[in-house]
């Protein structure tokens, strides 16, 4: 299957390639080991996705060829047995299910590392079909069987025990990892193609956990008050719905922009990020946007928003309607607070001083994230005895 080395090996395993920030985080851990000199497998169900020309050159990929995930365990066993990789590693719940079975059934040393990266509390309520509701009981039988779990953020890993059962001793909190020069390159790259004015920018999936309509009646509000204009990427199931809403708000200047490899361009280029999320792990888009110094507004969604611009404040605390946080990081508001939310943007739009300060302060927070700092929280575990 692979050339035999002298290098250690490690694998990780992604359902597939579809725009997110798990596979993301996946593929900047990859690419950091490779570059750390080991030898790096790549699992994947599915080849499909955008994200398939982000897989770093140095990675082995290793294409299941199944036709279900349940399907997986089987080659992955086989993998598990003829490469002995030190560990490998998933990011979703389905993944991380089948690489704790391959390792029972497969009787390897390999370890397995779980990584979770959403509040399961707010996931589980958006499982409707009867086989998705299996998941919850499952993550609590075969999660503990995992040799760690690794969540993004505190508050993820005091919702998994709190939703899960899980013990603490087994929670290991890591966050995510990024290439911050390569990422301050790419920002560079590029060419503007749209009027020079006070640009919001968004990025994520265009699905109810972003809440862009949230977000585009926020916009509605600013308009009234000044000349702005909100440039979104991403895609989704909820494109053609965004687009209705804003020829129903009769919005000018809205740019439903679809997906890109490099957003970093429209970062350096924007003058304040917002997320509108309902929920989130630890946002790789809040992380990329302080590296290039852009100020942030984020919805007090009960996970990594506080805890990446309020470090030190309460991560069980949520702001209610009404309420906003001039955090030491960036600006908290309530989920769907549509005036609040509008009012902080042009607070910050009247306030350059404030705008800048956030900005440069975002920026400073934001390495504590770099790569190589990161590869090193992941080996302590890598003999370890979890």
């Amino acid at each position: 299957m692979n050339k035999k080395t002298n290098k250690k090996r490690i694998g990780f395993f992604l359902i597939g390639l579809y725009e997110g920030g798990g596979e993301n985080v996946i593929l900047d851990l990859a690419k950091g080991f490779a570059e750390d000199g080991f030898d790096v497998d790549l699992l994947l169900f599915s080849r499909k996705g955008v994200l398939e020309k982000r897989i770093d050159l140095q990675i082995n990929i290793i294409d299941l060829n199944v036709s279900r995930i349940l399907f997986s365990i089987l080659p992955i066993i086989k993998y598990l047995r003829k490469e002995k990789p030190v560990f490998v590693l998933g990011t979703s719940e389905h993944a991380n299910l089948i690489l704790i079975l391959a390792k029972i059934f497969s009787r390897t040393k390999t370890k397995v590392f779980v990584r979770v990266g959403m509040t399961f509390s707010d996931l589980f309520k958006n499982y409707k079909n009867k086989r998705d509701k299996l998941i919850p009981f499952l993550i609590k039988v075969l999660y503990p069987k995992a040799d760690v779990i690794i969540a993004n953020s505190k508050n993820v890993a005091d919702d998994l025990i709190k939703t899960s059962k899980i013990s603490k001793d087994k929670i290991k909190v890591i966050y995510n990892p990024k290439f911050i020069e390569e990422i301050k390159e790419k920002s560079k790259k590029g060419e503007w193609l749209y009027p020079k004015k006070f640009t919001i920018l968004a990025i994520g999936r265009l699905e109810k956990q972003k809440d862009f309509k949230t977000l585009i009646r926020t916009f509605a509000l600013v308009k009234q008050k000044t000349d702005a204009q909100l440039i979104i990427l991403g895609e989704g199931g909820q494109q053609k719905e965004l687009e209705k809403l804003v020829l129903d708000l009769n919005i000018k200047d809205v740019y439903l922009e679809g997906f890109t490899d490099n957003p970093y361009f429209y970062m350096a280029n924007s003058d304040v990020l917002v997320s509108t999320s309902l929920w989130e792990g630890f946002s790789n888009v809040l992380i990329e946007a302080g590296i290039l110094g852009l100020p942030i507004i984020a919805t007090d969604c009960g996970s990594g928003s506080r805890e990446l611009l309020a470090p030190n404040s309460d991560f069980n605390k949520q702001l209610k309607k009404g309420k906003i946080e001039y955090a030491e990081y960036g600006v908290l508001a309530a989920k769907q607070d549509v005036e609040n939310i509008a009012g902080v943007i042009l607070k910050l739009y009247q306030n350059k001083e404030l705008l800048k300060k956030y900005g440069q302060k975002s920026q400073r927070r934001s390495q504590i994230f770099e790569i190589k700092e990161i590869i090193k929280e992941y080996k302590i575990y890598e003999f370890s005895n979890y």
